[in-house]
């Protein structure tokens, strides 16, 4: 009796003693998720710290360069003062050991001194005069040379617009080129009109049709419509067109009419021109080169006006 109260005691102790257990593991599992968040928070935490200390890096090396710059530039403002000082100085020798050998010399040096010194001011102050001068040119050059290469990347967008505008259409029919601050688009004959006729085709229509709607949305762009032919000799059987530049200047006014009333440009925006045979930019001894030169060429050029103001305040 006695053995089987202690087997009861001894298995109730155990299985109190393993809910004890059970209870310390849960809260240790529970610590040690706790101190794992926290190790995982610290981790960003350093992380952010590395990504500050790598951009306050950044900036004191601009600061850095910054300062170089301008230590650079108060060591040549320091020795300018310098060398003006030198000047003076070695005037003011001059009059000091002049005036110890006489006293007659004193009056006549002194005068020399203060002329010398009035000669100094006047150079300072035309030397102050040329540095503003010379700062205000400068602040035009760079007003100018922001203005020319804003209006530099207006115009390579443009040229990608219209490009990609006219995608559909061969390199043999037309191509877009950029050269001297101006967008060309060149269309051959052959897209545009029949031999000798200055009435254009369907296709043609279609890509001037294209091309005015990118230009409707650059109104800020000047049109320029110019016709060039071969130099082989051409006259109308009507007689109603007696030479290959009469056959230019039709077919650009029909070129820019056609932009006006069908593509709705600004006819204020357009100008046509004629050129004839005298602008080839192939050799017309052969037949492919004169195809090259039968060809309307449309000239778009950006407002220039801002440009223009600026250099006319230059001068």
């Amino acid at each position: 009796m006695k053995n089987t109260v202690w087997i009861t005691f001894v298995m109730l102790f155990s299985l109190s003693s393993c809910l004890v257990s059970k209870k310390k593991f849960d809260e240790q599992q529970a610590l040690a998720a706790k101190h794992l968040a926290e190790r995982n928070s610290c981790n960003e935490d350093l992380e952010k710290a590395k990504a500050t200390i790598a951009s306050l890096s950044d900036q004191v090396q601009n600061l850095e360069a910054d300062t170089a710059k301008l230590q650079a530039e108060i060591r040549r403002l320091k020795q300018q003062k310098s060398d003006a000082e030198k000047v003076y100085n070695d005037l003011k020798k001059r009059y000091d050991d002049l005036l110890t050998k006489a006293t007659d010399e004193k009056s006549r040096m002194s005068e020399a001194l203060k002329e010398k010194e009035r000669e100094l001011n006047i150079r300072a102050k035309e030397l102050d005069d040329l540095s503003k001068t010379m700062t205000q040119k400068q602040q035009r050059i760079d007003d100018l040379e922001s203005l020319i290469a804003k209006k530099d990347a207006a115009v390579s967008n443009l040229k990608k617009k219209i490009a990609d505008a006219l995608t559909g259409f061969s390199n043999d029919e037309l191509t877009v080129t950029q050269k001297d601050g101006k967008v060309y688009v060149s269309m051959s004959d052959k897209l545009l009109f029949k031999t000798g006729s200055y009435t254009v085709d369907v296709r043609g229509k279609q890509a001037l049709t294209k091309l005015a709607e990118e230009l409707n949305k650059n109104l800020g762009i000047g049109i320029t419509v110019e016709g060039h032919t071969d130099n082989k000799a051409y006259k109308s059987p009507d007689g109603n067109i007696k030479n290959n530049w009469d056959l230019s200047v039709m077919r650009a006014s029909t070129v820019a009419f056609i932009l006006v009333s069908e593509g709705k440009v600004d006819a204020k925006r357009v100008t046509a021109a004629g050129h004839g045979e005298f602008f080839s930019i192939e050799s017309n001894e052969t037949a492919e080169g004169r195809s090259k030169n039968r060809r309307i060429e449309i000239v778009l050029t950006p407002d220039l006006q801002e440009i223009f103001k600026i250099l006319d305040g230059a001068k």
